[in-house]
Order: structure tokens, then sequence, then C-alpha cells
């Protein structure tokens, strides 16, 4: 399954550093649910990722889109939207 997860520049060195985004993976249904989550918590990039067997969320959701969860490191994922993408 595809989702969006939303995160902060720094991570995303991170990400790219090491090659993964280490588990327990959030990300939304829709890129306007994260979208619109990005500019709730601050943050300032959003991946597209791709794991198996995602998990609902219990709280996180909003009315752009469900929030689920990977309990898997994902290493297959794409920045989206960035402010350092140019």
């Amino acid at each position: 399954m595809k989702l969006y997860h939303v995160t902060t520049g720094k991570k995303a060195k991170l990400y790219r550093k090491t090659g993964y985004i280490k588990l327990p993976v959030r990300g939304f249904d829709s890129i306007l649910g994260a979208t619109v989550w990005a500019m709730k918590t601050g943050r300032t990039v959003i991946y597209e990722i791709e794991g198996s067997t995602p998990i609902l969320l219990p709280d996180h959701h909003n009315k752009w889109g469900k929030a689920y969860w990977f309990n898997e490191n994902i290493s297959n994922f794409k920045c989206i939207i960035s402010p350092l993408r140019g």
C-alpha cells in the first residue's frame, strides 16, 4: 500500500543517509491528508512510501485522509514535497 509520510528536514536527511525509515512508520492514505498534517505539525517534507500490511491508527486522522502505520522499516520511499527540492 502507498502512504504519505510527513517528517522534518533533519529526519529526511537521515533517511537519505541510511536508505530507510526506521519502524514504526506512520502515513496518510492521501496527499491532502498528509499536507494538512504537515501544516498542523510544522513539518515540511512529505515522502511517498510503500510497505506491506498497513495498520489503521486509532487517531491522527483528519477529514482528508486516514492514518496508518507500518511495523517495518521502509526502504521504498520518494520525496514528493520539500522546501529543499529544486
